[in-house]
């Protein structure tokens, strides 16, 4: 939002110095992003009046030695001119002298110098307005009227110089995207008495009222205000507007349009103004009809939409109501009779229709945020005084006001104990004046509290959190003291879920992995590269992009873009771990890591997960590097478990569903005592070419909720003297024999002293026997009364064997 100091100075009726206002506004919460001195350079800019003209001596065409009276007195001064068209008095034209600064056609600022054109020395030059910065326009000489020569042209319009104020205006402060609304919050601040300037309703030409309103849809459009003036003449605004038009990213268009844009600038509410005579009354104010046609300002061709408020007369749309006007009832040069609008729309169906055809326009940015539902008539009678003022004419007939859904007063309490128990702080003695000063009433004043009535120029006061704010912020934020605040301790410390969060953190950063954090939003594309069914998915109904269009079913779509993004960059060892909520339709019981079933509008379900994702090459020292498989994410899993659950150990089961990422023949379901917690799998081979993965990825997602519940606490047991015992042992088994169910029978079967068996070989040779493998299995022995002998050890070893030949068929080599 660009603000005119000159122009808050005109509202204040008081001059407090572009530094205090800057600091008031940065105070109040209002922050300033850039202040530009716009002008200073016309100081030495003069008016003159053309006495004579001729020829350039040297017969140069397109150049005119022209002579003007520049108030020195004499016979004035001759300057060489390109201009085609030399003003006569009594318009002045602009004169700078030597020593003046003009912009050159670069829009760079120079200082001009004495110089030849064209063998002819010139003390200076006659000036278009692009050249002192004041338009675009090079078309011909800047004339002005109503000055004397001699005269500085900031002498004779003072507004011509000016401080640009760019402010970072929030959606919540819409009263700030006026002038008014930032001299009330400057007024506040600096404790400067405030009246906001006096409307006068033009008086009528007695005519009768010559248009008719309809308000057909009450809720989109509460209050609907218009007023026919007549008599206009449509032309250039004055010298001063169109500046401060330009200075504000308004491009000057003519006298009745640049009206309503400056009533627009100053109060914040948009108007619109109609050519009477192209519309065939009533105005109606409705809904669009499915498919209705309509051309916009800009040449577009719309099909509207039912949802989609319109203005219309009795034959077609003239304006999409609060986004753009129609191309065939706008003003134009022949335009005489003007019919004015001013009007409260619904914001958020201004911001659908806005967003539905692409538009973002002045008008629909202040409607989207709301507009002063009681200031709609104060602004047409701004609007059609300043119309009378820029294009001449005369308002004809009373102005209409359709105020279809009045609302009744926001009143709030302002508890000062409140104040101080929220802010810290006593409220300061000036609080009534503070939000007198911003537009509120205070209805009733007692010794703690205080009654205020809340003005519909504020949508964003709601409650009396947001009145104390308002003092808090105007009084000003470093007036509130420093203290340490009370904090007890939480007797039962930090969060569940916090607490276990950060312990999975702490478990895989431990291990070697690094945390990745990505968006809960994905897109559709990223899901299919992943697998996933579109059945299974939630979609946002009203997202930001397609491309965060759809709530995440797993952590693996997003890591795997991490991975892709990762590869690209020429990374190509990646080790992460996400811990996050994931979103699901309910079904029934939650269960594992794999897809889910269709559920027509599910509530949602937010388990959280943890996925671990390892690609690239494993850590090697003095051999040559692998790809990382299974066995490295099922290491992984087995780390992270043992530290969550206690002394319960995972097995891994080959059958059941697979994720839809995972490859489906090296991945197996995670289980801890039964119970499906997650799986663990290597990377689906058509989701490393769809995403360009070249190297090895293997991917585990396991249910943190479920680990946590399956945790038992390790017991513990005074360690044994003895020394423990182990016998290793051979068993030729079938391949399709998982080896984890062989370790299980031999863990079983083996006895009470039996402390734990592992696998610590495998072998495939042409000498075993077709479709068999030998696996190798460490079993430790030991007690805690005595050392036991090889005799125990051997019996128990045997019965251990002999299960698992009974078993699995297995052979002891």
């Amino acid at each position: 939002m660009l603000i005119s100091y000159k122009w808050l100075q005109e509202i204040l009726g008081a001059d407090p110095g572009v530094d205090a206002v800057t600091s008031a506004l940065g105070r109040g919460g209002l922050e300033v992003d850039r202040v530009t001195h716009v002008g200073a350079a016309l100081r030495s800019v003069v008016l003159a009046s053309v006495v004579a003209t001729r020829p350039h001596p040297a017969g140069k065409k397109g150049l005119t030695v022209v002579r003007v009276d520049a108030g020195g007195g004499g016979e004035g001064v001759e300057v060489a001119c390109g201009a085609p068209v030399i003003p006569q008095a009594p318009a002045l034209v602009c004169y700078a002298p030597v020593g003046a600064q003009v912009l050159d056609r670069n829009g760079a600022l120079v200082t001009l110098t004495e110089k030849a054109v064209a063998g002819f020395s010139s003390p200076g030059m006659l000036c278009a307005e692009d050249e002192l910065g004041l338009g675009s326009s090079h078309e011909g000489l800047l004339t002005v009227e109503g000055g004397r020569p001699g005269q500085s042209l900031l002498d004779w319009e003072p507004r011509l110089e000016d401080w640009i104020i760019e402010l970072s205006v929030t959606p919540n402060r819409p009263d700030a995207l006026g002038h008014l609304g930032v001299a009330r919050d400057v007024a506040a601040v600096l404790g400067i008495p405030f009246r906001p300037p006096a409307v006068a309703a033009p008086r009528a030409n007695g005519a009768a009222a010559s248009a008719a309103v309809e308000v057909r849809d009450g809720d989109r459009c509460p209050r609907y205000d218009g007023q026919v003036i007549e008599g206009v003449g449509v032309g250039p605004s004055p010298l001063w507007a169109r500046v401060r038009l330009g200075r504000l990213g308004v491009r000057p268009i003519a006298n009745v349009v640049d009206a309503t844009n400056l009533v627009m600038l100053e109060r914040g509410q948009p108007l619109h103004a109609f050519d009477l005579d192209t519309l065939r009354l009533p105005i109606e104010i409705r809904r669009a009809q499915p498919g209705e046609a309509f051309v916009a300002l800009d040449g577009q061709k719309l099909s509207l939409d039912e949802d989609d408020l319109v203005i219309a007369d009795a034959d077609r749309v003239v304006a999409l109501a609060g986004v753009i006007g129609g191309a065939d009832s706008g003003v134009t040069a022949t335009t005489r009779r003007v019919f004015l609008e001013s009007a409260y729309f619904e914001p958020r169906g201004i911001r659908r229709s806005a967003r539905r055809y692409g538009f973002h326009t002045e008008a629909s940015h202040r409607f989207e945020r709301e507009v002063d539902l009681s200031g709609v008539p104060l602004s047409r009678d701004r609007g059609s005084a300043l119309i009378c003022e820029l294009a001449g004419g005369e308002v004809a007939g009373e102005p209409i006001d359709v105020y279809v859904a009045p609302r009744a007063p926001r009143r709030l309490t302002l508890r000062l104990p409140r104040y101080q128990r929220i802010i810290g702080a006593e409220a300061p003695a000036r609080a009534r004046e503070i939000l007198e000063t911003l537009g509120l009433s205070v209805l009733e004043q007692k010794a703690d509290r205080l009654l205020v009535e809340v003005p519909e120029h504020r949508p964003d006061i709601a409650e009396e959190i947001d009145l104390i704010e308002e003092v808090a912020r105007i009084a000003g934020y470093d007036q509130i003291p420093s203290r340490l605040p009370r904090v007890g301790a939480a007797p039962a410390g930090a969060r569940g879920d916090y607490r276990l969060r950060r312990r999975v953190r702490q478990i895989c950063t431990g291990i070697g992995l690094h945390e990745a954090v990505t968006y809960s939003f994905l897109s559709p594309q990223e899901l299919k590269a992943a697998r996933y069914d579109d059945g299974s998915l939630l979609r946002l109904l009203n997202p930001l992009s397609e491309e965060k269009s759809v709530m995440r079913p797993s952590l693996v779509p997003g890591l795997l873009t991490v991975v892709q993004r990762s590869q690209r960059y020429n990374v190509p060892r990646v080790r992460l771990f996400e811990v996050s909520q994931v979103f699901l339709p309910w079904q029934g019981e939650a269960g594992g890591a794999g897809q889910l079933a269709r559920v027509e509008r599910p509530p949602v379900n937010e388990p959280t997960r943890l996925t671990i994702f390892l690609a690239g090459p494993r850590d090697s020292y003095l051999t040559r590097p692998e790809d990382v498989d299974f066995y490295d994410g099922k290491g992984a899993v087995e780390a992270v478990v043992a530290e969550l659950a206690g002394s319960v150990t995972p097995t891994f089961d080959l059958s059941g569903e697979a994720p839809p990422w995972a490859h489906p023949k090296k991945g197996a379901r995670v289980l801890l005592e039964g119970r499906e917690i997650g799986y663990v799998a290597e990377l689906h081979p058509d989701v490393r070419e769809a995403l360009e993965i070249t190297s090895g990825a293997v991917v585990a997602e396991l249910d943190l909720a479920a680990v946590v519940a399956a945790y038992r606490a390790p017991v513990a047991a005074k360690p044994s003297r003895f020394p423990a015992m182990r016998h290793d042992v051979a068993l030729l088994l079938p391949l399709d024999v998982p080896a984890g169910e062989v370790l299980e029978v031999l863990r079983t079967t083996a006895g009470e002293r039996c402390e734990k068996v592992e696998m610590f070989d495998r072998y495939r040779g042409e000498e075993l026997p077709a479709g068999t493998h030998s696996l190798g299995f460490a079993l430790w022995f030991r007690s805690a009364e005595r050392t036991l002998t090889d005799d125990e050890v051997d019996k128990w070893t045997k019965a251990a064997v002999d299960a698992a030949k009974a078993r699995f068929g297995a052979q002891q080599r």
